[in-house]
């Protein structure tokens, strides 16, 4: 990884969570989109982003996280963000992708929207 970006995973009830620090850009986005597609790819379909150490989110970052979705999706499977900073939501907000994601404050609330 990026020493601007780290994304690391852990399972918890079966729900991939993906938490990711640092900056979600032009420079970076192609780090975190590695990772999602190989979770896919080896069968994850119910994703947790956790954005709780996320500071930063361009439009290519914002890209990556909804091409995942629209994957994740046609599978029938979910990604729900969760615990994101303030200057990610607000993007996310102004861009409408807060009508497009579920988005839980604790990765813990989004794990329990998933598997319900």
């Amino acid at each position: 990884m990026s020493e601007l970006l780290d994304v690391t995973t852990r399972n918890i009830e079966g729900i991939t969570v993906v938490d990711v620090s640092g900056r979600m850009d032009a420079a970076t986005s192609r780090d975190v989109e590695t990772v999602l597609n190989s979770l896919i790819d080896g069968g994850s379909r119910k994703l947790v982003f956790n954005g709780q150490h996320l500071s930063y989110i361009s439009s290519s970052g914002l890209r990556v996280i909804l091409a995942t979705l629209k994957r994740l999706r046609q599978d029938g499977g979910e990604m729900i963000l969760a615990s994101l900073q303030a200057a990610p939501l607000e993007v996310i907000k102004m861009t409408g992708f807060d009508r497009i994601f579920t988005i839980c404050e604790t990765p813990e609330q989004a794990i329990s929207r998933i598997t319900s």
